[in-house]
């Protein structure tokens, strides 16, 4: 059995790899509770798996963990890295050491398992875009503070605006200008990584001169689908998708 595991900068995913996809999905907050996200995680490696392949961009710390806890139900461990050529995708970085495991399993994932060029976009504590060619060439890629991020760092540096409570809902018209310092807040840091998503997408479709399949992907995905006017495909747990094609090409 094949256990495949998301770790972001804030939360993380995992899911049982079978023959037509992925079971068993899950997902716990490490950031604020790092202990009670393993404990979480442990009740999977009862299960005794074979491999647990892992995308990781919380740290070292948290992955040395991880890996003595797979160990230690008897499984192996499968740190997933960027590389410059791999699964028929060329990396765009010169380092590619520095570009996000997640960043590039997502890049892989849409060579492999989408059909012509594409952009990834992952929806987390970042924000992240990958755009790749239908032959798997790595164009790059963008990275912003997501919302919460967003907000945060202005309630830091700013006087008075204090604790924001992002947006539920798109609005739409007039209603898109907040009418308090909260909604100007919530609906600038929505529309500011919704703005920046339109724009690229459509200036790296314009370049390569081909139609992109758009896909929207991580735990902000959802809610930040409404705010977008460019036509995109849900993918909630792509990256899982992404690490399942890994795991079963190595």
């Amino acid at each position: 059995m094949t256990i495949v595991v998301d770790i972001g900068n804030s939360q993380m995913k995992w899911a049982r790899v079978v023959e037509d996809g992925l079971v068993d999905i899950n997902q716990a907050v490490h950031a604020a509770d790092g202990l009670r996200a393993h404990e979480s995680f442990r009740a999977v490696l009862t299960q005794a798996p074979e491999r647990v392949v892992v995308a990781n961009v919380a740290g070292d710390a948290f992955l040395a963990q991880l890996r003595a806890e797979v160990v230690e139900h008897g499984g192996e461990l499968v740190v997933v890295v960027a590389s410059a050529a791999q699964y028929d995708v060329k990396c765009a970085y010169a380092d590619p050491s520095r570009l996000g495991a997640d960043r590039w399993v997502g890049v892989v994932a849409a060579h492999r398992l989408i059909a012509g060029p594409a952009c990834i976009i992952d929806a987390g504590t970042t924000v992240t875009l990958d755009a790749v060619t239908r032959n798997g060439k790595h164009l790059g890629g963008l990275i912003m503070p997501g919302p919460k991020l967003a907000a945060a760092a202005l309630s830091c540096e700013t006087r008075g605006i204090g604790t924001t409570a992002l947006a539920e809902s798109a609005p739409s018209g007039l209603d898109l200008l907040g009418t308090s310092t909260n909604d100007a807040v919530a609906h600038g840091t929505m529309l500011g990584n919704a703005a920046a998503i339109d724009r690229a997408t459509r200036a790296v479709a314009k370049a390569i001169g081909d139609r992109l399949t758009v896909v929207l992907t991580g735990g902000g995905a959802a809610a930040l689908e409404p705010w977008l006017e460019t036509e995109v495909s849900l993918r909630p747990h792509f990256i899982l998708e992404g690490l399942a094609y890994i795991a079963s090409a190595s």
